[in-house]
């Protein structure tokens, strides 16, 4: 007789699991799955790359599409950077500038320059940007050429949109620029396909020259004699930073109507733009400029009987914020809690029907290295300080015997060259923000003045939908 078999022995995978179990098999599934794509990925990746090396290299030109793709996989991502965790969202200048080698080569010229000139701050500005890169764009599209089996309606736009990420690698497009990019890729779309491409490129450009007149130029005059009307012999101004539109307001005033007035110049750094518009407006008769830094602020308030408050705009929102250059805000708070009236000078161009309730969402990092001080830093803290300083300058070759070691160190301090917080980045806790915009509540603003008319800050609705319907 033959023995009988043992029963076999019941393995895992006979036994009837729990689901708690199942749930465990299949998340070390999902592991072993993940361990073994990582393994081969080397291969992989290699492999995709060259398909996307030899789809690049059939001669079409790149989509934005890919154009984005190619600015998102060469931005630097920093671990350790310097930015509180509430600004984290936005990008630093230094993400921006790593992607731009990644498309130059397609790029224009003019493109390029500006894009430098915007990124270094040789052109700051709403309006001068705006205007800037339609003239840059015009040569962009006299050196276009159509390519085949293309049409100039559809791929005009494309080429546009390769050189405007560009262009924002240097700074972010500001409010009136993407007005104008909207508006222009309108344009060129509705262009008869029965033109010739150099009839219809001339066609563009003259409606960019016609673009620049109307909503800059004429729209500047219209604004400075709408409210030169505030401005009145022996009036005290106040005004923020540098503004195009108020510059030209306060010389067709002293000019023009030959009116003589006191301009109070508020400025801030890192970029000092209240500085240019002090060196330009000293020059003109009937103009007396004080120039003050911000922290001076309460100090001329108090002193001095100021009429008005005239304010430059980045943008308004459909919300009635003003959105402007940092410390806008706390200028027209001063200035309507001395019940001076604060009125507000903006194109319509600029008119943007976003709703924004704070200055985080939406802004813009600058390089924190501009707003440290770059000067040597002697502290005079301390009447102890100021005697050993003052014994120091004295007699250089004689050592000072007294004083303790944190004396000398300061002294030592002082004495050298290097700038202060040369070091901050490798201080954990301190982070150096530098941020450039702000908003300013609609309650603060009595009157924004445009080249459509004065309306007060919640009829900025009305204002969009005129300028849509004339656009």
């Amino acid at each position: 007789m033959s023995e009988p078999t043992p029963a076999p022995v019941p393995t895992p995978a006979d036994k009837q699991l729990s689901n708690k179990e199942l749930k465990e098999l299949k998340k070390k599934e999902k592991a072993a799955k993940r361990a073994a794509a990582k393994g081969g990925s080397s291969g992989s990746e290699s492999a995709s790359t060259k398909q996307k090396e030899s789809k690049d290299s059939n001669g079409k030109p790149p989509t934005a599409t890919h154009i984005k793709k190619q600015l998102n996989s060469a931005k630097i991502i920093e671990s350790d950077r310097k930015v509180p965790t509430m600004f984290g969202h936005l990008e630093t200048r230094e993400q921006r500038i790593s992607s731009s080698p990644q498309i130059a080569s397609i790029v224009h010229p003019k493109i390029l320059a500006l894009t430098l000139k915007i990124s270094t701050y040789k052109i700051v500005g709403s309006t001068a940007r705006c205007q800037a890169m339609l003239e840059a764009f015009k040569d962009v599209i006299l050196s276009y050429q159509t390519p085949d089996n293309a049409s100039l309606q559809r791929n005009l736009t494309s080429h546009l949109s390769h050189q405007i990420e560009y262009l924002k690698t240097g700074r972010p497009l500001s409010i009136s620029m993407g007005n104008a990019i909207r508006w222009l890729k309108q344009r060129i779309s509705i262009i008869p396909i029965d033109l010739s491409d150099e009839v219809a490129k001339n066609q563009v450009i003259q409606e960019i020259d016609l673009y620049i007149q109307e909503k800059i130029l004429y729209s500047d005059k219209v604004i400075t004699q709408f409210a030169s009307t505030h401005i009145h012999d022996g009036s005290k101004l106040l005004t923020y930073g540098h503004s195009e539109v108020l510059k030209k307001l306060f010389k067709y005033c002293a000019v023009e109507e030959n009116k003589s007035f006191d301009i109070y110049i508020i400025d801030s750094k890192p970029l000092f733009e209240g500085k240019k518009l002090a060196r330009e407006l000293s020059a003109v008769p009937n103009i007396k400029c004080h120039y003050n830094l911000i922290n001076s602020l309460s100090t001329i308030l108090e002193r001095s009987d100021i009429d008005f408050c005239f304010l430059g705009a980045h943008s308004m929102l459909s919300n009635g914020r003003l959105y402007s250059r940092v410390g806008t805000a706390m200028i027209a708070m001063a200035s309507k809690n001395k019940n001076i009236p604060v009125l507000v000078c903006c194109e319509s161009m600029k008119f943007s029907d976003k709703v924004q309730l704070d200055s985080v969402t939406l802004n813009e990092l600058g390089d924190s290295e501009d707003v440290i001080n770059t000067k040597p830093f002697v502290k005079t803290g301390s009447n102890l300080n100021q005697f050993l300083i003052s014994l120091q300058n004295k007699e250089p070759k004689k050592p000072q015997q007294q004083g303790t070691k944190k004396d000398k160190r300061e002294l030592q301090l002082a004495d050298s060259e290097s700038p202060v917080l040369n070091n901050w980045k490798e201080l954990k806790p301190l982070n150096i923000l530098n941020v450039l915009y702000d908003l300013t509540p609609p309650e603060y603003i009595q009157k924004v003045i445009t080249e459509l008319g004065a309306l007060p800050p919640s009829s900025v609705p009305v204002i969009l939908r005129e300028y849509k319907t004339n656009a």
